[in-house]
């Protein structure tokens, strides 16, 4: 339901602000007159149009783990939903969070219950999210429930921050590289080479592909890169955006020793999410539904989907993985083990720390050789440029020798 942003007088002629929910501004505004507030602004939280519609603000990873571990902390002390989603709107230096939070509670205080009220935010709160706080709500174990969240978002967000930093100074070597390239290409290159163009002999192969990428950097190079930017943001705002991730994850999962990375990390949240699930004694079918929605590669998620869809006539879950190449024999062998012994939750879980302590390792691996490898290629490709200069000046002179 839309919402809007309020400014209004009270009985006693003191200014109010705040938020209110409702379908079209004329039922906000009667509405506001029924609690006797008089309106003076009234705004809606959602602008925009066409191709430029503004989206909602979505709340990180670490903010979206500290806010449900500071609820989690808040509820478990006893103190009401409402109040405590007020209390972390006040103490909270972001301001998604401060004014999500505010609206979560204002909606608390209207009747609504949390798993309801969090559907203001699908970006922030996505489908896994509003289920398990919906399973919470009827299983009476809403603070454990709380909890697991809380563990859960920390963990991705933990991954999410050691890949990102392990990222940062190969990134920053690339792009300064990228630069200095660009530059030579589109300055120091054309003036060099300009110098052979009286010369009355055929340049190297590799000095010729050189002027070739140097002139097409320099002219029509940028305006070939702009006009692509432009028409993959155009393709996403047109609705192709998962016929271009579809394109891009089926690449993707076929690149070697890369592909293990996506896998390992989507098929832990996927697990993960799964025995958190399933433990709240969320059917398997919608658990897994609402599941494979955490993994992010479309390729993958499509081969979990096609072949775990078949639990639903009958098959064991660790049937339906055998099927599947991309999942590990030892991970395929602990959910038949916990499907044995009754515990399938448990190992699901075991299986998710498996994985995760996996990729660690192997992130701590792939990032210790791709800082040198990306030295050595930024190395090769400037050591390229130069040798194509020097070339002809060597021929030039080799020439002259003969002569």
């Amino acid at each position: 339901m839309p919402n809007f942003k309020y400014l209004a007088i009270n009985s006693e002629g003191i200014k109010q602000k705040g938020l209110i929910f409702a379908e079209t501004s004329e039922i906000a505004n009667y509405q506001l007159k029924e609690k006797n507030l008089t309106p003076i602004k009234l705004q809606s939280r959602k602008s925009g149009f066409g191709l430029f519609k503004f989206s909602e603000k979505k709340l990180s990873l670490s903010d979206l783990s500290l806010l449900t571990r500071q609820l989690s902390v808040l509820s478990s002390g006893g103190v009401p939903l409402d109040k405590s989603l007020k209390v972390i709107s006040k103490q909270a230096s972001n301001s998604v969070m401060k004014e999500q939070s505010s609206v979560l509670a204002t909606k608390i205080e209207e009747g609504f219950s949390l798993s309801e009220a969090l559907k203001e935010f699908p970006k922030t709160f996505d489908n896994l999210y509003v289920a398990l706080i919906s399973a919470g709500e009827t299983s009476g174990e809403f603070n454990v429930l709380l909890e697991k969240i809380a563990d859960y978002l920390e963990k991705r967000s933990l991954v999410q921050k050691e890949v990102l930093a392990a990222l940062i100074y190969p990134m920053v070597l690339v792009s300064i590289a990228l630069v200095i390239v660009s530059l030579m290409l589109i300055f120091v290159v054309p003036s060099i080479i300009s110098q052979f163009e009286n010369l009355n002999q055929e340049l190297p192969l590799l000095t010729r592909w050189l002027i070739g990428l140097s002139n097409f950097i320099s002219g029509s190079g940028i305006w070939v890169l702009l006009t692509l930017i432009t028409g993959i943001f155009f393709l996403f705002k047109l609705g192709y955006k998962e016929y271009i991730k579809n394109i891009i994850d089926d690449l993707l999962i076929k690149v070697p020793y890369l592909s293990k990375f996506l896998i390992q990390a989507d098929l832990s949240r996927f697990l993960s999410a799964l025995s958190i699930m399933r433990s709240n004694n969320i059917p398997i079918m919608n658990a897994v539904v609402i599941s494979l929605r955490t993994v992010s590669n479309l390729s993958l998620q499509r081969a979990l989907r096609i072949n775990l869809d078949k639990i639903a006539e009958g098959k064991s879950m660790s049937s339906c993985l055998e099927n599947i190449s991309y999942v590990p024999p030892l991970v395929k062998q602990m959910v038949a083990s916990g499907e044995a012994s009754g515990s399938l939750e448990t190992m699901l879980a075991k299986s998710s720390d498996y994985l995760d302590q996996e990729f660690h390792q192997s992130t701590k691996v792939f990032m210790g050789l791709l800082e040198p490898l990306v030295v050595l290629i930024m190395g090769v490709i400037v050591a390229a440029i130069v040798v194509a200069i020097l070339m002809p000046l060597i021929q030039m002179n080799s020439t002259s020798l003969l002569n």
